[in-house]
């Protein structure tokens, strides 16, 4: 069985692409480039990192968008698997495409007609739309599964939910020299370490060096509107799964310099970061 198993997990390696190594070389790049699969999008595909968690799930060193870790990549409306601005889209001004001139907001929002509470898909209350009790994003409308293919997915609520639980988290100002604000999300050494949040100004555990296995996540901001706000102090990250607070929201994790929340909750609309993983075996 074990055997089996290993042979599982080099299999779901293969399908993302292959595993990152940690040389303190943060330009690694996959050989993939934009349109492996169904919708166009800038960057590199990424490679997976094993941060040992119980569910085996293998996540990407790299934002949907960008070429490594520091790049903070495009930003995703939930369940949409194109940006609405055909370049700039981490500046103040954006190109942005037809018809999405007013930038990220309900009237130009996929999965609704121009409100909160007309929702066409992924509804679980006839106060927004007809109930089609859809929680979960299909494969069409997974970003990481329209661009980079293979068996990169959006994380679920539940996959968030772990890297919060079982990584050790550090802020920095400076990842890697590149001034880049952002969470260093390490694999525990420690039963102890699991779950640690050292915030902006706490001093770190001095046995954990960018060379050990981690991903970084990018303070990249968000998108409202056509404004972009609150780079290098917020990040807010897509799962794939839809809110219990109503079918206008969907679970996001967030951070900023004093807190990690992989319980977040924001309207669908909102352009935020996409992190990918690949489903593990253990």
């Amino acid at each position: 069985m074990k055997h089996f198993n290993k042979i599982l997990a080099l299999a779901a390696v293969a399908l993302c692409f292959g595993l990152v190594s940690f040389n303190n070389d943060e330009s690694v790049q996959s050989d993939q480039t934009q349109d492996v699969n169904n919708a166009p999008f800038n960057g590199t595909v990424g490679h997976t990192v094993d941060l040992g968690l119980p569910s085996g799930t293998l996540w990407a060193d790299h934002n949907i968008g960008a070429t490594n870790a520091s790049d903070s990549g495009d930003y995703y409306a939930w369940g949409e698997v194109t940006t609405h601005y055909s370049a700039g889209g981490n500046t103040d001004t954006p190109t942005w495409k037809d018809g999405y001139s007013a930038g990220y907001n309900w009237s130009t929002y996929k999965w609704c007609n121009g409100s909160y509470d007309t929702q066409t898909k992924y509804c679980t209350s006839s106060s927004y739309c007809t109930v089609d009790n859809k929680t979960e994003l299909e494969d069409a409308d997974d970003v990481a599964s329209q661009t980079w293919g293979g068996s990169w997915v959006v994380p679920t609520h539940a996959q968030q939910e772990e890297l919060y639980n079982e990584c050790y988290w550090v802020w920095t100002n400076d990842y890697n020299g590149t001034s880049v604000h952002g969470y260093i999300v390490y694999k525990a050494k420690e039963a102890d370490d699991k779950g640690t949040i050292v915030y902006d100004g706490n001093t770190p555990s001095s046995s954990y060096t960018l060379s050990d296995v981690h991903i970084f996540l990018p303070a990249a901001g968000i998108r409202w509107d056509t404004d972009l706000d609150y780079v290098g102090y917020d990040g807010d990250y897509w799962s794939n799964s839809l809110s219990e607070d109503g079918p206008a929201y969907a679970w996001d994790l967030y951070f900023d310099t004093g807190d990690v929340n992989p319980w977040g909750v924001s309207s669908r609309y909102c352009g935020f970061s996409v992190r990918p993983v690949c489903h593990g075996t253990k």
